[in-house]
């Protein structure tokens, strides 16, 4: 049997003892664990008159869960690739893929939970839509 990440039985971490980051300007971020290999948090998009910054999450693939709000997320080439979800919709970001989010349909703030697997920084803000990032060395 493999491993565990974390050496406790189970962690308890209350939503006010989470600590704040890494944010992407427009979207900020909430982390309640983070290890080597692992990244887990809540991240609130609060971009409403534009989008979030551009941003990826290097060399992380990444699970979402909608709990309030509706976003739509952009991303592509040229951004030109787009999707809403809502509260109750998940979505899988596979490493490297430039994305950025903005609020739709009058939310004031659409709030998901999201985990990461992956090595190094979790969150890179990049100035706008590209190619996938390579991020195999």
């Amino acid at each position: 049997m493999r491993e565990s990440m974390f050496k406790d039985d189970i962690i308890y971490v209350c939503g006010t003892a989470m600590t704040d980051g890494p944010n992407t300007p427009g979207q900020p971020r909430k982390t309640a664990f983070e290890t080597e290999g692992l990244w887990a948090g809540v991240t609130t998009v609060i971009a409403k008159e534009t989008t979030s910054q551009w941003h990826h999450h290097a060399d992380h693939d990444s699970v979402m869960y909608i709990l309030d709000g509706k976003i739509r997320v952009d991303w592509g080439v040229k951004g030109e690739k787009s999707f809403v979800m809502g509260p109750g919709d998940f979505a899988f970001f596979r490493r490297g893929v430039i994305h950025c989010a903005q609020l739709v349909d009058g939310s004031e703030a659409c709030r998901f939970v999201v985990v990461r697997i992956g090595q190094g920084e979790t969150v890179v803000n990049v100035d706008g839509p590209g190619p996938n990032v390579d991020v195999r060395s």
